[in-house]
């Protein structure tokens, strides 16, 4: 019997120090920000950048090939697991296209962020994600796998929104997107995206071609998504496609300035339209649009 027991203690020590807290960063260089779409390597460690505070925290990284990932949290950064219930949102930009975590039919896909380790001390911040994102491009659903992020500094303060305007009258009622408001893309698949911090509520306008200073409707294929959702209905969302048909309502988004030459690369333009929540293809009850402006810095510069 003591050979068993000896050998049971053995392969309990073995379990225990092949799991030491942070071995699943074993193979990764501090600064690493990676992730696999669909089985295909994506590196974004080129210029990282973390934004921690109470209200908002984004993890934010560059590749070499101008892509661009963020991660976006409806709080405080601080170690846990988190997902798209409580506003867990992540935007993708490479060569390929934008891939979100908001579905053809506007709901909130599956994303996991894991937080495992914020130094206070050092400011720095390792975590993994995965989930299901929507390829703009395609029109189809891809997979994140292999989510890492190892010891990304950290800044705490708000995130910058100085000079950011994303808002618009919906059903004669001002909703502001500001926070965290972007553009990226820009010449090829074109997105311009936003948070309101009062609620969990994102606004994003997707040129599948890419945006230029010219006037885009429906017939280019612009996607108006609009989540209005609140704590108890996170997933209240709107748009102006219906996925089932593969029809759009009227929108409207004309881009009157894109200073891509300044230290401050911006968009500005305005927009309209007619969205709705769709089930199953059946359209509900209509938002109206009107008013709406833009006037965001370019994140990205193909």
């Amino acid at each position: 019997m003591l050979p068993f027991i000896l050998l049971g203690l053995y392969w309990s020590c073995t379990d225990s120090e092949l799991s030491t807290p942070g071995d699943e960063f074993a193979n990764y260089e501090e600064g690493t920000y990676s992730v696999d779409i669909d089985g295909i390597p994506n590196d974004f460690s080129e210029i990282t950048n973390v934004i921690a505070s109470d209200n908002a925290s984004q993890i934010n990284g560059s590749s070499l090939e101008f892509g661009t990932i963020s991660i976006t949290l409806a709080g405080p950064l601080l170690e846990g697991t988190y997902d798209q219930s409580e506003g867990t949102m992540i935007m993708i930009m490479n060569e390929d296209g934008a891939f979100l975590n908001i579905s053809q039919t506007g709901g909130l896909l599956p994303f996991t962020l894991k937080i495992k380790k914020v130094n206070t001390e050092e400011h720095w911040v390792s975590g993994t994600f995965s989930g299901t994102v929507f390829d703009t491009a395609s029109g189809e659903n891809s997979v994140l796998t292999n989510g890492v992020f190892y010891k990304i500094p950290y800044e705490e303060g708000d995130i910058d929104n100085v000079n950011r305007t994303l808002k618009g009258d919906f059903n004669d009622e001002t909703v502001d997107f500001s926070t965290n408001a972007k553009a990226e893309g820009v010449t090829t698949a074109g997105v311009i995206s936003g948070e309101n911090p009062d609620g969990i509520q994102t606004l994003s306008i997707t040129v599948p071609g890419g945006i230029s200073e010219d006037v885009f409707t429906e017939e280019n294929e612009v996607v108006i998504m609009v989540v209005l959702g609140t704590s108890e209905n996170p997933n209240d969302t709107y748009s102006n496609y219906n996925a089932v048909t593969e029809t759009y309502l009227p929108v409207s988004l004309t881009i009157n300035s894109i200073d891509m030459e300044s230290n401050d690369p911006r968009v500005q333009g305005t927009f309209s339209g007619t969205i709705t929540k769709f089930t199953n293809g059946v359209p509900g009850e209509e938002i109206i649009i009107t008013n709406g402006e833009i006037d965001v810095p370019i994140i990205i510069l193909p």
